[in-house]
């Protein structure tokens, strides 16, 4: 268990997947879904599964019972229930799949309501991988429309890509085909890359249409999907959507340590010294000036400054509908500022709309102009640089292009538990990082890109009044508090997430905090955290350590950055000595790759040394294998 706990920060266990095969299909079974569905060890279908998702776009976990699996020679089949919400008052759907040798798989439901129940959308969804889909040519049947040919775009779509669909048909590779189609509603497409997401779903009713809606208990509703797989295809893996930029003199980002509040500053100083070893460039301030704040909270803020060495960039959050009420909030801002000392390097300004969530065409409330919020960030903070963009997700800012003309540069965030939070969804998200950055250059023409805080909860919830509040050992969607946070996952996935973004020349990179659900250091929470509150305020979590190496690289010369074998690899060089950070990103051993780094030593992070995880690390000769989400940290030695 308590291996379990340092790996995910949860004892909770998810049931083992298990593999069915039957002639060339292959798919894996876990928790009511189909995943990795492949044709000759190629992908086809990321996923198969049946979600409701609530009013707030919440999902919540299916009961299954009534498990059936059977295998044969040419064929196999799974039948469960599904049942969604509270009992009596719920949605029960009956499942069942079967695949056979030829390459057909077909999945069909039967949903009852069992009292009126309220629902965003509830049915199939079914998952595209993006190697073999994002860039390609498919054909669409429509139900209302003549079939067409259409490439799926690179650039993340904003809104929906493909719509009104009764079957797309795609070739992930040379040879093979593989025709999808939809039986009992009208389905369309969603281009799940906008958070994060590796695929794109297509899913039952329009977005369009009014929502929520009301299931009766008086009808039952049937639904099916049907993948029909012709050819047997060349013997090769899809090649990627979209190539890392080559190597070539890009440098690693800036570190900034975020503080979701100016109070996280005076928690942040009980732990002066641990915090002070973090050595951030920047500190991330969130100021909502919605909310009220103490103002001794800047003294704080001024402190930690000292403290770290670290500039300051502000991120306000204004609740202001027009000009007038803008330039109020920000002037009485500053003069707070000023009164504590602090000197503002980067600012950006948001309206308290922008943490929402909205539809491209939907009508918004009104809110200042990007002019008018730049004219007031250039009167009361005249010497820092203007950052534009969104304070939520990388959906928000494709959905609400900035005008780059009025800005120093562009930031936005990511969470991965939008859609899923499996271990596997939310790893498979660091695979989506490439297409964002690939848009996002796009979107700032030029300008430098901010990306953060990330973390795997979400700090908001654009598409509801605020996180889920989740059991805080439980892997929820669009969580608050994910336990993983404390664990190795997180710091493998950190590792990982800059990996895929670091050859996009990002500028800074925030993550983490100081304590809290998103902390590097533990301290007290109002929820259980088995082990670590044993252990007492004060210990470091596995992201402390990462986080050192990844600050202390920031400018550095980036060498190297790839993802193979599930192992991700970054190489820099930094006063003529080349360091390099390696993570693990399954739960599988594997081999550490060659980094031609010159006599080097290393610092080991895995579940078995929790001393190591606890206290300060030192240096020590490097071992040839890494455990499940084990991450190794290595420097040429110096004489």
């Amino acid at each position: 268990m308590i291996n379990d706990i340092l790996l995910t920060g949860t004892p909770v266990v998810p049931d083992a997947p298990r593999t069915l095969s039957v002639g060339s299909l292959e798919v894996i079974y876990a928790a009511g879904s189909l995943r990795w569905v492949r044709w000759k060890g190629v992908e086809v279908l990321r996923g198969i599964s049946f979600l409701v998702r609530t009013p707030g776009w919440g999902t919540p976990a299916a009961s299954i019972s009534g498990l059936e699996i059977t295998e044969a020679h040419t064929d196999f089949s799974i039948s469960f229930n599904a049942h969604f919400g509270t009992f009596g008052k719920g949605v029960s759907v009956t499942i069942c799949i079967k695949g056979d040798a030829v390459g057909s798989l077909v999945a069909d439901a039967t949903i009852c309501a069992e009292a009126p129940f309220k629902t965003n959308r509830s049915g199939f969804v079914i998952l595209h991988p993006l190697d073999g889909f994002a860039g390609m040519r498919v054909r669409v049947d429509h139900y209302s429309a003549p079939a067409q040919d259409k490439t799926i775009s690179l650039q993340i779509s904003p809104g929906q890509p493909v719509m009104d669909i009764r079957a797309i048909t795609h070739s992930p590779v040379e040879g093979l085909e593989v025709e999808t189609s939809f039986a009992g509603d009208i389905f369309e497409m969603e281009d799940q890359r906008n958070w994060t997401d590796a695929s794109f779903k297509t899913y039952n009713r329009p977005i369009n249409l009014p929502y929520p809606y009301v299931l009766s208990p008086n009808e039952t509703i049937k639904q099916s999907v049907t993948v029909n797989v012709h050819g047997s295809g060349i013997d090769i893996l899809p090649k990627p959507a979209i190539d890392l930029p080559k190597i070539d003199k890009q440098r690693m980002p800036r570190f900034a340590l975020p503080l979701d509040t100016p109070a996280d500053a005076a928690c942040a100083l009980r732990f002066a010294e641990l915090v002070r070893c973090l050595a951030p460039a920047s500190l991330l301030l969130r100021v909502d000036l919605s909310t009220s704040d103490d103002k001794r909270n800047y003294k704080a803020v001024t402190q930690l400054m000292k403290l770290t060495g670290a500039d300051l960039e502000v991120q306000v959050i204004f609740a202001a509908p027009d000009a007038a009420g803008l330039m109020r909030e920000l002037k009485t801002l500053s003069g707070i500022m000023a009164n504590a000392g602090i000197s503002v390097a980067r600012v950006s300004a948001f309206s308290k709309i922008d943490e929402q969530s909205f539809q491209p065409n939907e009508d918004r409330p009104q809110h200042p102009s990007e002019s008018t919020v730049t004219d007031a960030l250039s009167l009361y903070f005249p010497q820092a640089t203007k950052i534009g963009g969104t304070p939520a997700f990388f959906t928000e800012l494709n959905r609400k292009r900035l005008t780059t003309s009025h800005w120093d540069g562009m930031t936005f965030a990511t969470s991965p538990l939008v859609h899923a939070a499996d271990d596997a969804s939310v790893m498979e998200t660091l695979e989506s990082l490439s297409h964002v950055m690939y848009s996002a250059n796009t979107l700032a023409n030029g300008l430098p890109i901010s990306v953060g805080p990330v973390g795997i909860g979400m700090r908001l919830n654009p598409y509801g009044s605020a996180p889920v509040k989740n059991d805080p050992l439980a892997r929820e969607e669009m969580a608050a508090h994910d336990p993983r946070q404390r664990g190795l996952f997180a710091a493998a996935w950190i590792v990982g997430y800059l990996t895929r973004i670091a050859p996009f020349s990002v500028d800074r990179f925030a993550f983490g905090a100081p304590t809290g659900p998103f902390g590097l250091i533990s301290d007290k929470q109002d929820y259980p955290r088995p082990v670590w509150d044993d252990l007492g305020d004060g210990q470091l979590f596995p992201l402390y350590h990462v986080t050192r190496w990844i600050a202390a690289a920031g400018g550095a010369l980036l060498l190297r950055a790839d993802t193979h074998d599930d192992i991700a690899c970054l190489v820099w060089k930094h006063d003529g000595h080349r360091s390099a950070l390696i993570a693990n990103l399954s739960k599988v051993q594997r081999d550490v790759p060659e980094t031609n780094l010159t006599n080097p030593v290393g610092v080991y992070l895995d579940a078995s040394n929790l001393s190591g995880m606890s206290e300060d690390v030192t240096p020590l000769e490097t071992g040839k294998s890494l455990d499940a989400y084990a991450v190794l940290y290595l420097r040429e030695a110096t004489s």
